[in-house]
C-alpha cells in the first residue's frame, strides 16, 4: 500500500498561489531530495523516445526500431516568495536559479518525478540541466520564472518513493568522516517517529529529531571506518545507509 504521508503533508509556502496536484517533483539540494512542489504550477513532464533501428528477421529490407531510453523535458512556473526585507525565502528557488546560470556540471541538477498517491505508477530519477524565463502572464505584481530541465543522459525508473511501508527512507548523512562523539545529520524521509538508531550496530545514545526529514545522531564510541546507520521508527528499521566515520 503507497504511503500518502509526502501528499498529504505537501503545502505551499506561506503567500504562494500555487495549485494543488497529485504529481511530486523532488530536486536533491545538499545531498538530501527536497519537494518542491508545493510552490510548483503547471508541472509537465514530457519524455521523447530514444531509438535504435533494427532489420525485422524474415523480412529482409524491412526496417523497425527499438526503444531503448527516454529523453525527458520537464516544465514548470514558481512564484518566489519574499520575506519583508524582500529577500526570497524559498532555498531550493534561489539554488535552482544559480544553476540555471551556471555552466557545466553547476547548471546540472538531479531530479525525481512520480505519481503522490500511487506508487504502481512509473516513478523516474535523473540528471537535468537547468534553464528559466521570467514569467510574462498572469501575476503580474509577483515574480514568477519558468524553469525547463532537460535531462542529461539516461532517466531511469525507479521504486516509487512513496512505496512500501512507512518505515525511515535514509539518503544522506553529513559531514562524512566524523569521528566517536562528533554529531552527523541524517536526511531522508519518514524519521519524524525516530525511536532509535545505530552505526555500525552499536546504537545510538544521543539522536534528536528535527523533522520528519532530519535526524540528527551522534556517534558512537569505537566507531571507526565502514560504519552503515540504520535508524528505526515506530514502523521499523530503515534499509543501512553506507557511511564512513574516521
Amino acid at each position: 500500500m503507497a504511503d500518502q504521508t509526502m501528499y498529504n503533508t505537501t503545502v505551499p509556502s506561506q503567500g504562494s498561489v500555487a495549485l494543488a496536484h497529485e504529481r511530486i517533483i523532488r530536486v536533491k539540494r545538499n545531498g538530501v531530495f527536497e519537494n518542491i512542489t508545493g510552490d510548483v504550477n503547471n508541472l509537465l513532464d514530457t519524455p521523447t523516445p530514444v531509438t535504435v533501428q533494427r532489420e525485422v528477421y524474415g523480412t529482409k529490407g524491412t526496417q523497425s526500431s527499438d526503444i531503448i531510453g527516454y529523453n525527458h523535458v520537464i516544465t514548470f512556473a514558481v512564484e518566489a516568495v519574499r520575506n519583508a526585507a524582500g529577500a526570497i525565502v524559498q532555498p531550493w528557488l534561489i539554488a535552482l536559479l544559480n544553476a540555471a546560470a551556471a555552466k557545466g556540471a553547476s547548471n546540472k541538477v538531479e531530479v525525481q518525478v512520480f505519481d503522490a498517491r500511487d506508487d504502481a505508477v512509473p516513478s523516474f530519477q535523473g540528471t537535468f540541466s537547468v534553464s528559466q524565463v521570467p514569467g510574462n502572464t498572469g501575476y503580474a505584481d509577483k515574480l514568477v520564472i519558468n524553469f525547463t530541465l532537460t535531462s542529461d543522459g539516461v532517466v531511469n525508473l525507479i521504486t516509487s518513493p512513496i512505496a512500501g511501508t512507512l518505515v525511515p527512507v535514509l539518503e544522506s548523512a553529513t559531514p562524512t568522516l566524523q569521528a566517536p562523539g562528533d554529531l552527523i545529520v541524517v536526511r531522508g524521509y519518514k524519521l519524524a517517529s525516530t525511536v532509535s538508531a545505530t552505526i555500525k550496530a552499536i546504537a545510538v545514545v544521543e539522536l534528536r529529531v528535527v523533522d520528519d526529514n532530519t535526524v540528527v545522531l551522534l556517534i558512537p564510541a569505537t566507531v571507526t571506518g565502514s560504519s552503515p546507520i540504520i535508524v528505526t521508527n515506530a514502523a521499523g528499521a530503515s534499509t543501512a545507509l553506507p557511511y564512513t566515520a574516521a
